[in-house]
């Protein structure tokens, strides 16, 4: 059996501790009814205050500042409102820190691969901070924001349906229920006792959609309907056989500003950000080297031993 690396038993505590703080921090969102106990109790809403630094590891202080970031940075997966949440995340950063010494012990930051490895987060560091700061100088204005949505809104014009449906797989079923139209029966009764879809408890009824949100077979028969008439051929999907009862129609009704609003601003700083890459690839003097690709060469097979072939032949 070989005997674990200098790093496995520091890994192996690290996992332990952020499965543990993990744990009290997910107890403490939840927040859950204490159990009975001779403690008093602590108030929902009692102050705490970081001190600074929040540890001293072997001499080597974590500042109030590092404990600030390391929230922001959990903030989003995990919440650091009250003391005991704060102490799972200074125990986090405790074990953090002790790695960190033992690296500079083991002199990990002279390993070519780690210093490879760090020279590669600088970078994605430098070029992500750098588009940060653009587009946070650069945020997009409420103009720019209402024209898009307009734009987009004017894609959306359209069409919304109300219709009911009974659904069976055959087109001899399909054809029967359509006869029982045509002699008076009632499309949601029939629904009911012929329909093999999940709407058929609610007589068929399939609500407002939009032609998108159909199979095309079925949006293209609902679409030559008319208000309050029912397809008198079976239509064919890949889920059987319909017949349709065109209830309503109505123009669609496009999401609000305050809908499209964080999609919109989103589409909008990509696009600035395309434009400051296309911007910078423009003033810059770049030479892209030629990828050298050569076919592969079909593996020789080894030269025969003419000698020792011979001997065998006069044996």
């Amino acid at each position: 059996m070989k005997k674990p690396n200098r790093l496995t038993l520091p890994l192996l505590v690290l996992s332990s501790v952020l499965l543990l703080a993990g744990t009290a921090l997910a107890a403490d969102d939840k927040k859950t009814e204490p159990a009975p106990t001779l403690a008093a109790p602590v108030a929902p809403n009692a102050q705490f205050t970081i001190p600074d630094p929040v540890a001293v590891v072997n001499g080597t202080p974590i500042t109030k500042a590092a404990f600030e970031q390391y929230a922001q940075q959990l903030r989003g997966r995990t919440k650091v409102d009250s003391a005991e949440a704060s102490k799972s995340l200074v125990d986090q950063l405790v074990m953090e820190e002790l790695l960190v010494q033992e690296a500079g012990k083991q002199k990990l930051a002279d390993d070519p691969q780690v210093k490879q490895q760090l020279e590669m987060v600088q970078r994605s560091l430098l070029a992500s901070s750098v588009v940060r700061r653009m587009l946070s100088e650069n945020a997009p204005g409420e103009d720019a924001i209402k024209k898009e949505y307009e734009t987009a809104v004017a894609a959306m014009k359209g069409k919304e349906y109300k219709a009911s449906h009974i659904l069976v797989d055959s087109e001899d079923k399909a054809k029967t229920v359509i006869a029982e139209l045509k002699k008076g029966g009632n499309f949601a009764e029939l629904a009911k006792t012929n329909s093999s879809d999940s709407s058929a408890a609610n007589g068929g009824d399939l609500g407002w959609f939009t032609p998108s949100m159909m199979v095309p077979p079925f949006a293209q028969a609902v679409a030559k309907l008319e208000k309050g008439k029912y397809s008198e051929q079976p239509v064919q999907t890949q889920f059987g056989w319909h017949v349709i009862l065109l209830e309503d129609i109505r123009d669609a009704t496009p999401p609000s500003l305050d809908e499209l609003k964080p999609q919109i601003t989103q589409m909008l700083q990509s696009r600035m950000v395309n434009d400051y890459l296309e911007k910078l690839r423009s003033g810059a003097k770049i030479e892209v080297k030629e990828i050298q690709t050569s076919e592969a060469k079909p593996a020789q097979e080894p030269a025969k031993d003419v000698k020792a072939e011979k001997k065998e032949e006069k044996k």
